[in-house]
């Protein structure tokens, strides 16, 4: 299969690159296609190698391979043959083999048999390709006596053997077509910067004439209805797998201000709008070309630090029948004109930004706090008398909600959270203080809720980042006008606070999209709050772009340099492998090395190749003998160093010795007896010793140092008769 991929490749790609043979007189051509090497039983097919021989142009012992581009030639005849030599200017076509399946019967007498198919080029060569499209080249196949080259009477001589072959040449038939076809266009832009989008393309029915590069013209659709198939229109695309983190918010059900069922019968406003509890969470969408599909995935809410949180409530249309479900009973608009009214703060997130005596917030608001700040609770009301409100924190569950008791002084509060003249007052705020709470005015609810941070934190991520871009007026907008200005004399001022950017869609070589989150902010001497964007757009101008192209520059490409020179001559890696190494870098258009990050949009070219080499054999490796262990009078040992190198140039091979068998590398040795003057036994008993083994021990030897020294030579000549010593009386 991969040979026949190879060569519609070539013909599709043309002969621009190949020395044809309409530009030599000479030319190669097909002279005969072996046997197929598949054999009995093989369930994977063979190859059927081809041979060519050179031929001279024009020639009648010719024959063009119809469809074959490059042009392929056969030969039916010895008419015209050359010496190869006479074609070696000539590039012999690249396919060299084509498959085949293996034979079908595997009885003795097939397997015996003396007749083999043959592909006669002579005859009706055709290629079985329809108009424009790729076929195979049909050769007729007969039978003949393998010995005597005739062509047998009967075709069952081969067939019993192997079914009718075909040669399997890949070939395109345009010539003379002339007939409608699909044309696709080129892809139009992903129809999504991040995520898994679509793409679309043309497709439009023409009329060729001649070839597929020749002249053609635009017909309708129908005319085209009767084709196999259309292209597709559309397509999936990936530009960026991630996109940027945003907040997620989940609203559970609508609640007339979060009043329980089964309580006691209310009069509410008909349609009503109530409360219903949101559930931000830090999501990204992830797109996957495998499966064909966008993703929405949690991640960490650090990294969604950089935007605006959402509000823990939100308003919702409350419907008759949630209010009768909560035994409420629905009352039209004039009859609750004189409801109690609660004014929401303007400003929907409030952040303490460093320590201060004390911080107000306000319904409506999400509120930052550092911990140890008083914090006072306001909420104006219409309609009503604020002491008679009601404050309550709110938790998940419905059990956990706590009730503050108002009181009219400080001198009454007993605890640290207090309600006074309709304010709730935390004396001093603790990061266990964080919630929502809620504050209530007969049957009107409204909410506010409490974060923590360190300040540190404070100091770090909301502080700072601000303080530098007031410091640097000159910072500009889209409309040329400061991003941050004083709008009043008492120091608050209002500034475009953006985010940091994504990365872009695209690396590079192309058009892609990077974002970034940008709100207006109302900065006060030690919090900020964020308030609509029509503030800053009158004081500061336009609003500073959220997205931006990127992308655009030409890719670095990875540049291979040449491989080491032989196999032969490199570092042996294993048994009977070698490593070839070349260079791989990242580049630029300026041929600047660049980190190889920079390229990761495509894959790296392989560095190391692992070869072929026969040199690379191991092999023990051993030192001299060292000298005895015990220089006379006593047998002792010696040894030497073994190592495990490779054959081809002696250096380490490590463990590819294994399986080789161990050289000794230790022996017993002895010098002989020690000759002194003077050795005599200087004890009668001596003799009582001769044979015993006592004379290892030095008081003994001493004293009987003669018959000691024979009795160490008689042990040494039956070591040595039993080849446990060397040969000689040292051991070097």
């Amino acid at each position: 299969m991969i040979q026949y991929v190879h060569l519609v490749a070539v013909l599709l790609a043309g002969a621009a690159c190949i020395t044809t043979a309409s530009e030599s007189a000479n030319r190669w051509a097909i002279i005969s296609v072996g046997e197929c090497s598949a054999r009995c039983r093989d369930e994977a097919p063979g190859l059927r190698n081809l041979t060519f021989g050179c031929y001279a142009g024009g020639s009648a012992g010719l024959v063009a391979l119809p469809g074959t581009s490059p042009k392929l030639y056969a030969a039916k005849s010895d008419e015209g043959r050359l010496p190869d030599d006479r074609c070696s200017a000539i590039q012999m076509p690249s396919i060299q083999s084509v498959e085949c399946p293996p034979p079908v019967s595997c009885t003795p007498a097939s397997l015996t048999s003396q007749y083999r198919w043959r592909f006669d080029f002579a005859g009706d060569v055709r290629c079985s390709a329809r108009c424009n499209q790729i076929g195979s080249l049909s050769v007729p196949a007969r039978c003949v006596d393998a010995k005597t080259g005739q062509v047998a009477d009967q075709t069952q001589r081969c067939e019993s053997r192997e079914a009718r072959p075909e040669l399997g040449l890949p070939c395109y038939q345009f010539e003379g077509c002339v007939g409608p076809v699909w044309k696709a266009g080129p892809w139009g832009p992903c129809s999504r910067p991040c995520g898994l989008g679509e793409m679309e393309r043309p497709v439009e029915c023409y009329q060729l004439v001649d070839s597929p590069e020749g002249p053609s013209y635009h017909l309708r659709q129908g005319q085209c209805s009767h084709l196999d198939e259309k292209p597709h229109l559309r397509e999936y695309c990936l530009m960026e797998p991630r996109c940027p983190p945003y907040y997620r918010v989940s609203p559970g059900k609508c609640r007339p201000h979060f009043s329980a069922p089964g309580s006691s019968s209310e009069q509410r406003l008909c349609n009503e709008t109530g409360l219903t509890r949101n559930s931000p969470q830090c999501v990204q969408l992830t797109g996957d070309l495998r499966t064909r599909s966008n993703t929405t995935v949690r991640v960490s809410s650090s990294n969604c630090r950089s935007l605006p949180r959402p509000p823990p409530f939100s308003k919702c249309q409350v419907d008759v029948e949630t209010l009768r479900q909560y035994r409420i009973k629905c009352i039209n608009a004039s009859a609750a004109a004189k409801e109690p009214q609660f004014q929401l703060a303007a400003s929907s997130i409030l952040v303490q930004m460093e320590r201060r005596e004390s911080l107000q917030v306000k319904c409506g608001q999400s509120a930052t706090v550092i911990p140890g700040t008083r914090v006072r609770l306001h909420c104006p009301v219409a309609n009503f008398k604020p002491a008679k409100l009601g404050w309550q924190r709110l938790s998940g569950r419905r059990d956990a909600v706590r009730t503050f008791t108002a009181v009219k002084s400080f001198t009454q509060c007993r605890s640290r959270i207090c309600q006074i003249d309709g304010d709730l007052i935390i004396t001093r705020f603790r990061p266990k203080d964080s919630g929502v709470y809620q504050v209530s005015a007969s049957n009107v609810n409204t909410t506010l809720s409490l974060h923590s941070h360190s300040a540190y934190e404070a100091y770090v991520q909301a502080y700072l980042p601000r303080m530098m871009l007031l410091m640097q007026p000159n910072s500009n907008s889209a409309s040329g006008r400061p991003q941050a200005q004083l709008d009043s004399p008492n120091r608050d001022a209002l500034l475009w606070m953006t985010g940091p950017w994504t990365s872009c869609s695209v690396p590079c070589g192309g058009e892609g999209q990077k974002t970034r989150t940008v709100h207006c902010e109302q900065l006060r001497s030690s919090s900020y709050s964020v308030v609509p964007d029509d503030s800053c757009l009158k004081l500061l101008g336009d609003k500073p772009p959220m997205s931006e192209r990127c992308g655009s520059h030409v890719c670095p490409v990875w540049r291979a340099g040449p491989w080491d020179s032989e196999c032969s001559t490199q570092r042996c890696y294993s048994t009977g492998f070698s490593l070839l190494t070349r260079r791989v870098q990242c580049i630029n258009q300026a041929n600047d090395t660049l980190p190889d990050a920079q390229c990761g949009h495509e894959p790296k070219p392989e560095s190391v190749h692992r070869c072929r080499n026969d040199l690379c054999q191991p092999e023990w490796l051993t030192g001299p003998w060292s000298k005895c262990s015990v220089s006379c009078g006593a047998y002792g040992f010696s040894s030497r160093q073994i190592r495990c190198v490779w054959r081809q140039n002696g250096g380490p091979a490590g463990i590819a010795c294994e399986n080789l068998e161990l050289p000794k590398g230790y022996q017993a040795c002895y010098n002989g007896p020690c000759e002194r003057l003077g050795c005599e036994d200087l004890s009668p008993v001596c003799r009582i010793y001769q044979a015993s083994a006592l004379c290892a021990h030095p008081s003994l030897r001493r004293n009987c140092c003669k018959t000691c020294g024979e009795y160490q030579l008689h042990v040494y000549r039956s070591l040595q008769s039993t080849h446990l010593v060397s040969g000689s009386r040292t051991a070097a």
